[in-house]
C-alpha cells in the first residue's frame, strides 16, 4: 500500500548542458545547439530546445544531426561550467526540505509533505524554484512536476517542456499514463520495452489489463510486480537523501574515442588512462577491490556516416578475480593487460575498465618490504598533488604523447564519496 498523502516535487533543468552554453554565450540563444564531449566527437550528449524541435536529441550522431538541422552549432562540453550551475540548482532544491534526492546533475526530487506549509503549498515552492533559478542565470529554466510519488512526479515534469509545471493527481493519473509512451517511464529500458512489445503490449492501458500471473510467467518475480504497479501509477520508493546513499560496489570508467584506435599501443595508453581514474576513485573512497573487468569494442559505423549493421561490431570482454586487493592504476592496468593478452583487437572505439568486489582499504595487510612502502607513499603523494593542483598534474609516463582523458563530473553518481563531497559543496 503506497502513501498517497506524500507531496513529491521533481525539478528538471531543461536541456541542461545546451542551455548552460546558451546562458554563457548569448550569441547562441534562440539557435539550435548540440553539445559534444570534445571537438571531433561524433555523438551529441545534449541538444538545445531549438535543436530538439528539428528532431535532434541526446545520442544523435553529428552526421545525422546535420542532416536534420544543417544550421546546428556544435559546442564542446565544459563540465566545470555545468558543475557550477548544478551546485546552485541543488542548493536551491535542498532548501525546501531535508528530504531532497539528487537524481542527476540536473534533476532533484523533493519531499515537501511536511514542509510545504511554510511556503503555503507545493505550487508556491515550484514557482519559487523557477524564480531563484533565473537569478542564477536569466536563460536557465526548469520543468517541475508534482505528485504523490517519485514515478508520477517525474512523469509530470515531462508533460510541459520547457519551463512547465504539471500536477498529476489521482483523478488524472491513468489518463496521463495512457497518453505516455512506455519508454517515458524511468526504469523501463529497451530490453523490457522489446519484451513487452513482442507480447503485443505497447502502452500502459494494455499493460494494465495483464494479470500478475501472466506478467510473472514472462518477466519473473521482480519485474512482474514492478510492471503491474507502474501501469497503475504505484510507486513506494523512498527518496534517497545524502545520508542514505548506498556504498559503491564497484568503480570504473568507460570511454568512447573520437577516432579509431588501431594499434595495441594506442589501446593500452587509453586503458592505462582509464585505470588511473578508476583506481583514484577507489582510493578517494578508501576502498580497494579484487575483481577486474576489461572491455573493448569496435564501431558499428563507418566514418563516412553510413550505418553498418550491428552484427559487424565486435566486442572483447574478460574479467579476473584476484587473491589480493588492489587500488592503484598500475596494478589495475597490469591485470587488464593479462586479460587482453590473447586478444587481437583492432579498430577499437570503446574501452571500459572496472574494479569491483570493493572493501575498505583498512582491511589490506600492512606492507612489509621497503619497496612496497615506498610505492604506497608515492601513490599517496601523487594523490595529494593532483587533489591540490588538478587531475593529472602528475601522471604515468606511459600517457605522454596522447591527449589525456579527463574525469567528468557526470560520473560521480555511482561513487558514494564523490557524491557526498559534491553535495557538501553545493
Amino acid at each position: 500500500m503506497q502513501n498517497d498523502k506524500r507531496v513529491i516535487i521533481h525539478a528538471d533543468l531543461n536541456s541542461f548542458f545546451a542551455t548552460a552554453e546558451q546562458q554563457a554565450n548569448p550569441a547562441l540563444r534562440g539557435k539550435p545547439v548540440g553539445v559534444v564531449k570534445a571537438r571531433g566527437r561524433s555523438c551529441i550528449i545534449a541538444a538545445s530546445v531549438e535543436a530538439k524541435r528539428k528532431g535532434v536529441g541526446t545520442g544523435s550522431r553529428t552526421y545525422d544531426a546535420r542532416k536534420l538541422c544543417p544550421e546546428i552549432i556544435l559546442v564542446p562540453a565544459d563540465f566545470s561550467k555545468y558543475e557550477y550551475i548544478s551546485r546552485k540548482f541543488i542548493d536551491i532544491c535542498s532548501s525546501y526540505s531535508p528530504l531532497c534526492e539528487v537524481f542527476s546533475l540536473d534533476e532533484c526530487f523533493i519531499d515537501v509533505t511536511e514542509t510545504e506549509k511554510f511556503w503555503g503549498n507545493a505550487f508556491n515552492i515550484a514557482f519559487d524554484i523557477k524564480k531563484r533559478l533565473r537569478e542564477v542565470g536569466d536563460y536557465l529554466t526548469c520543468s517541475v512536476g508534482i505528485s504523490h510519488n517519485k514515478l508520477l512526479a517525474k512523469l509530470a515534469s515531462e508533460q510541459i517542456k520547457p519551463d512547465g509545471l504539471f500536477w498529476i493527481t489521482h483523478d488524472n493519473m491513468l489518463e496521463v499514463l495512457d497518453k505516455s509512451k512506455l519508454m517515458e517511464i524511468c526504469g523501463l529500458g529497451w530490453g523490457l520495452y522489446s519484451h513487452l512489445t513482442s507480447l503485443g503490449i505497447n502502452d500502459f492501458a494494455k499493460l494494465r489489463k495483464q494479470s500478475l500471473p501472466f506478467l510473472y510467467k514472462h518477466f519473473g518475480p521482480y519485474w512482474s510486480l514492478h510492471l503491474y504497479n507502474v501501469a497503475r501509477g504505484i510507486d513506494n520508493s523512498p527518496l534517497v537523501g545524502l545520508d542514505s546513499i548506498p556504498d559503491a560496489k564497484s568503480v570504473g570508467r568507460t570511454y568512447t574515442a573520437h577516432r579509431i584506435l588501431e594499434s595495441r599501443s594506442e589501446i593500452y595508453k587509453v586503458t592505462r588512462n582509464l585505470c588511473e581514474e578508476a583506481a583514484e576513485k577507489a582510493r578517494a573512497m578508501r576502498l580497494c577491490g579484487r575483481y577486474v573487468g576489461f572491455c573493448l569494442r569496435t564501431s558499428p559505423r563507418q566514418w563516412s556516416g553510413n550505418l553498418k549493421s550491428d552484427a559487424e561490431a565486435k566486442s572483447w570482454y574478460g574479467h579476473k578475480t584476484l587473491a589480493s586487493y588492489i587500488n592503484t592504476g598500475q596494478d589495475l592496468f597490469r591485470v587488464c593487460k593479462q586479460i587482453a593478452d590473447e586478444w587481437q583487437p583492432k579498430n577499437i572505439i570503446f574501452c571500459g575498465v572496472t574494479l569491483g568486489m570493493l572493501t575498505a582499504s583498512r582491511h589490506q595487510p600492512v606492507p612489509l618490504f621497503d619497496e612496497e612502502r615506498r610505492r604506497v607513499r608515492l601513490v599517496s603523494s601523487v594523490d595529494r598533488i593532483n587533489s591540490r593542483f588538478g587531475h593529472y598534474t602528475v601522471f604515468p609516463g606511459q600517457l605522454l604523447g596522447m591527449p589525456i582523458v579527463m574525469p567528468e563530473v557526470t560520473g560521480y553518481f555511482g561513487d558514494k564519496s564523490y557524491r557526498i563531497n559534491f553535495l557538501k559543496k553545493a
